[in-house]
């Protein structure tokens, strides 16, 4: 399987379950509301919040399918006491009660639940590795396209694992607070942990493809100016299967008529016979003529010699 094939192969996988994990919690009419980071359920009331990457709702015991409300879609968004403490089952119209939720969310150190906002270009960045990964086979002539594709993959893997990696530790620590402070609290983790894991395995994958292709392309030029032995070899073999005489190319035709052995032995045994000052040897490859002189007779006496 081609490199660049690998790469666009694992370049999709990471762009698709990437951008389903940044998605998850928004549109209510679809299954992304499924889609979440992490479920806060309250088990007195069975009420839960699922946490997104861009915001949050709350759902009631008697609907879990659509959710009661949801803060408003922002990339870096609070987290929302006031939506905590009506899942704890607070009044809202209460000050008082809604101030000891504040209280116990300051508590938990929830500063860095902001850093969810970095998975949100690494869906943009592993778009960007998408797309040269399509080019690279089409239109590349340098390595321009596979250095972007390689920045491109290398900031998606770290945006998408320190945003992961902010958002296990934000939720494992404060979570433990709040469960502590709150009687029935628990949590679970949802599948876009998981999604955002695996996006962002697979455009490491993708970093490597990109590169291993930057140091393993060669120029058209180079290509032009670099001779390879296993190329005069199959030229040679080529010529030698060709029949004795035949021409291999318009200059070859010109020289091929002495260049074979038996040509050039019949263009000597003819220049010889044709050429007065030359003398005449005979070949090996013809056969040699005889030449009988006539007889002469010598008489001596009555007998015949």
């Amino acid at each position: 399987m081609a490199l660049h094939f690998v790469a666009l192969i694992f370049s999709v996988c990471s762009f698709v379950l990437l951008l389903i994990a940044n998605l998850g919690t928004t549109f209510e009419s679809t299954f992304l509301p499924n889609i979440y980071l992490v479920q806060v359920n309250q088990a007195v009331n069975g009420r839960s919040i699922r946490y997104g990457v861009y915001n949050s709702c709350l759902y009631y015991k008697e609907n879990t399918k659509s959710p009661h409300s949801c803060s408003a879609k922002l990339p870096g968004y609070s987290f929302d006491a006031n939506q905590f403490a009506d899942a704890c089952g607070a009044d809202l119209t209460n000050t008082t009660m809604v101030e000891t939720y504040t209280n116990v969310v300051k508590g938990a150190q929830l500063t860095t639940f902001k850093g969810i906002v970095l998975i949100m270009p690494a869906v943009i960045l592993a778009f960007f590795g998408l797309v040269c990964s399509l080019l690279i086979r089409r239109i590349r002539e340098n390595n321009i396209i596979p250095f972007i594709g390689t920045f491109s993959s290398l900031f998606a893997f770290f945006t998408g694992a320190a945003g992961l990696a902010l958002v296990i530790v934000t939720f494992w620590k404060g979570l433990a607070t709040l469960e502590k402070s709150v009687e029935g609290l628990s949590h679970q983790w949802g599948p876009a942990i998981y999604l955002v894991g695996i996006g962002s395995g697979c455009i490491l994958i993708t970093l490597v493809c990109f590169v291993i292709s930057l140091f393993t392309y060669k120029s058209e030029s180079y290509k032009r100016e670099t001779f390879h032995l296993y190329d005069y070899d199959m030229n040679a073999s080529r010529n030698h299967d060709k029949p004795i005489g035949a021409a291999t190319s318009p200059f070859e035709a010109q020289t091929t008529y002495l260049n074979t052995p038996t040509k050039q032995d019949d263009y000597e045994y003819t220049h010889a016979v044709s050429s007065p000052t030359t003398q005449h040897y005979p070949s090996y490859h013809q056969p040699q003529h005889q030449t009988y002189q006539p007889q002469t007779t010598y008489q001596q006496g009555n007998h015949y010699y």
